[in-house]
């Protein structure tokens, strides 16, 4: 059991460096636009989620406090983009 639990931990340890690269790659190629934000914000929503579930070991408790920070992580990678495209939808 211990090994399946470090294995897991392992893959999303890696998963939240390639997303961070993935990120920084997005970031520093000159990718304006929404499509550009929108890739960021889904790598950042994607490895809070592994940081909640994974490192924080939210995977066990109860489905209200997962629902609860799942729609506050959803809400803090959202507003960012939003606020970015206003601008953009109401030209």
């Amino acid at each position: 059991m211990a090994r399946t639990a470090t294995h897991r931990v392992t893959r999303a340890w890696g998963l939240l460096v390639l997303l961070t690269l993935l990120s920084l790659a997005a970031g520093h190629s000159g990718w304006t636009g929404l499509v550009a934000n929108a890739l960021i914000m889904a790598a950042a929503f994607a490895k809070g989620r592994w940081m909640l579930m994974d490192f924080l070991k939210l995977r066990g408790v109860p489905a209200g406090w997962r629902v609860l920070l799942l729609c506050w992580l959803v809400l803090v990678t959202a507003i960012p983009w939003i606020t970015a495209a206003f601008p953009l939808l109401r030209a």
